[in-house]
């Protein structure tokens, strides 16, 4: 081995020892425990409906798989409407600009994206390229979302 890469591998040696390392069950926990607020925010939204007997609200426990976090169990949650679903499908922590992701995924197949912010927030992806644009999760977003994955 030249000394280059026996220096740079000592280099990422010492690096190592020196931090503390990523908590990967911590991630999970604060991932999923999220999705629950999340869902919390949900149920908070549809109260009316729910009570009106418009709409109901079931979990279905499922497992996802992700590198370095392993197997875990998360819950979809599913909006039934008249005779439509719409399915809130937790799809992991390790996202790329985000801190997870929550797919809804309605009868029109193409799933609206949820992600869950460094800071905390939930917000819909609005557009990827060419730069992230989240909008925040709130009532009205959630209602433009529903129209767009449901079917007219």
């Amino acid at each position: 081995m030249n000394q280059s890469l026996a220096d740079f591998f000592q280099k990422k040696k010492q690096q190592a020892g020196d931090s503390v390392g990523i908590d990967w069950n911590d991630r999970r926990d604060k991932y999923l425990k999220a999705v629950d607020d999340l869902y919390h925010q949900i149920v908070a939204i549809l109260d009316e409906p729910i009570r009106q007997n418009t709409a109901s609200l079931e979990r279905r426990s499922k497992e996802l798989s992700e590198n370095y976090i392993g197997t875990y169990k998360a819950d979809d949650m599913i909006l039934l409407i008249g005779n439509e679903q719409v399915r809130f499908s937790p799809r992991g922590r390790n996202i790329v600009g985000a801190s997870g992701r929550v797919d809804v995924i309605g009868e029109r197949g193409k799933p609206e994206v949820l992600i869950v912010q460094p800071d905390g927030r939930w917000g819909f992806v609005q557009t990827r390229q060419p730069t992230l644009q989240v909008v925040p999760f709130d009532e009205s977003t959630l209602t433009e979302v529903l129209k767009r994955v449901m079917k007219e």
